[in-house]
């Protein structure tokens, strides 16, 4: 067994909530800045044009758009309280479910049809909703 002294303990435990620390900070603080964000999902949504135009309609699960080429990788989204998210979540309508995530309309039968947002019901450090770009 393992014998610790009291130095090795306190050092151990200020390490441990010298982490757990900086894990909050990094969920309440830390974000994908506003600007940063918006031309991500500006990529997403281009992408998403592009296979229409060669597929000729919108993709019924947007994990079809990064597997036809037309997108290198989904990038990361960051959004305060939330952790970082690296995926494209489908949906019925244009409803955020809150994720965090990436989200895309994926029902022909939505006027949305084809639409990416940001999935959240938060808004951005300007009070704005996230789901507004």
């Amino acid at each position: 067994m393992l014998r610790m002294g009291s130095g090795t303990k306190a050092a151990l435990l200020a390490a441990a909530a010298a982490l757990c620390a900086g894990l909050v900070y990094h969920l309440a603080f830390g974000q994908t800045p506003v600007p940063e964000a918006v031309r991500r999902l500006s990529g997403l949504r281009i992408a998403a044009e592009l296979y229409r135009q060669a597929e000729g309609t919108f993709p019924l699960d947007y994990g079809a758009v990064p597997a036809s080429g037309k997108l290198e990788a989904v990038p990361a989204l960051k959004l305060k309280w939330r952790p970082a998210c690296s995926r494209v979540v489908n949906y019925p309508s244009l409803e955020p479910a809150g994720t965090g995530c990436w989200g895309y309309v994926a029902d022909p039968g939505s006027p949305d049809f084809g639409s990416v947002f940001i999935d959240s019901g938060a808004k951005d450090p300007a009070g704005r909703y996230w789901t507004w770009f």
